[in-house]
């Protein structure tokens, strides 16, 4: 690929004609128009989603200014949202790239120019590093780092013909998903690299997510301090002060950051992958950060999923137009937040609960969850939990500027790549 796609290109583009935002002002309509026609968000078919672009906004400079703060490099994950249009958002903030999870979305990345690009997997096939080296080949300020944690992910990238590609050791521990488990699986990774062409040692990599249960503080800082550990004592002999240490998902950022208090210049320089941080959530990471400490990253949620009611029954619960196919489920279900008729807000959940169940293209929301008694074709505004899922459910996103109110009005739209 010679030619970076155009994010202006990308604004000329109407709605999918056969997708799921349908309404008077949308049909046909280019996106970048939107911000100065401005259709009734309200208008639209249900469901659809939402997203804050002020909140987008607060998000992406909150957790670049963490990062400034502890002077980190911040590469969010971009699987999270796989919207270029997103991603720009975030790199002119300041980041230093985008993470990406599989061979699709590195391709994506590449597509929309994206010059540094954090491979959070091997690339495990020579296929794969096959079209790494000619992308590089092809723009030679282009950097992609990818991950290994074998032998044989190493010699899957062998080639004696260049560039080199830069690897991070990946170290994770016993009951975890990827990673070494140990200093002898580090030294021998790490050996490895060394003596394969084509291949460069260039840090170390982990996530502190995946290390197995439902990790307690003292869990997270045992695991930080491993892999601390094996990065100084594996790596930095090898790649020196330049070396990368990429760690920090999304959920306990200020818990590594505690277990990096030592860190010195010396010991190269760490780069943090957040990605739910850009959208939050109403559930699970609503909750994960109400129990952080002071010193995490406070961001707010910006997705907003709306349906209608199709019936109620049963004492009062209300059954709606949004399932399993517009929200995800796998972390937390929807939340209800506010009920909406002929246009007008007439009720606001105080303590946000779970709708009680999900089907594919249904919700069913209990008796007592609104003051007000919901009626059929009353709309639903929920909240989502675990953003991730939900994004890869929609192509295309409604922007609003500001909180979702019924009178709303659209100010793009934004672009899916799953």
């Amino acid at each position: 690929m010679t030619e970076a796609l155009d994010l202006a290109e990308l604004g000329m583009l109407a709605p999918d004609p056969l997708g799921k935002v349908i309404g008077p002002g949308f049909d046909g309509v280019a996106r970048r128009e939107l911000a100065s026609t401005r259709p009734p968000v309200a208008a639209l078919t249900t469901p659809f989603v939402t997203i804050d672009t002020t909140a987008v906004a607060d998000n992406v400079a909150a957790l670049q200014r963490w990062c400034d703060d502890r002077g980190y490099l911040l590469a969010p994950h971009g699987k999270t949202t796989m919207a270029p249009q997103l991603w720009s958002e975030q790199l002119r903030a300041g980041a230093w790239g985008i993470t990406v999870a599989t061979q699709a979305q590195l391709r994506v990345a590449l597509a929309f120019g994206v010059r540094r690009i954090l491979l959070a997997n091997p690339l495990a096939t020579a296929a794969g590093a096959a079209r790494a080296r000619a992308a590089l080949r092809d723009d030679p300020r282009r950097e992609i780092l990818s991950w290994v944690d074998s032998e044989s992910a190493v010699e899957a990238l062998a080639s004696r013909t260049g560039p080199d590609l830069p690897v991070l050791l990946d170290i994770g521990r016993p009951g975890g998903r990827t990673g070494v488990r140990d200093v002898e699986a580090a030294r021998a990774v790490a050996a490895r690299v060394q003596a394969t062409p084509g291949v460069r040692l260039a840090g170390s990599a982990a996530y502190e997510g995946a290390i197995g249960g439902d990790p307690s503080r003292s869990d997270l800082a045992d695991f930080t301090a491993h892999v601390l550990g094996l990065h100084r004592e594996v790596v930095l002999p090898h790649v020196g002060p330049e070396a990368y240490l990429s760690i920090g998902g999304s959920d306990h950022l200020a818990e590594v950051a505690d277990g990096l208090a030592d860190l010195t210049a010396a010991d190269g320089r760490v780069v943090i992958r957040s990605g739910v941080s850009i959208a939050h959530d109403d559930w699970h990471y609503r909750h994960a950060q109400d129990e952080a400490p002071p010193s995490a990253p406070r961001f707010r949620p910006a997705l907003r999923l709306v349906a209608t009611v199709l019936a109620v029954h049963d004492g009062g619960v209300a059954l709606v137009d949004a399932g399993r196919r517009d929200a995800g489920h796998d972390n937390g279900l929807p939340v209800p937040l506010e009920l909406w008729r002929d246009g007008v807000v007439v009720d606001v959940v105080d303590e946000p609960a779970e709708v009680a169940a999900m089907n594919d293209q249904h919700a069913f929301v209990p008796a007592g969850t609104f003051g007000t008694q919901p009626a059929v074709g009353d709309r639903v505004v929920l909240g989502v939990s675990h953003p991730c899922t939900t994004f890869d459910k929609w192509t295309d996103i409604v922007q609003v500027d500001g909180r979702l109110t019924p009178g709303s009005v659209a100010v793009g739209l934004v672009r899916t790549y799953f």
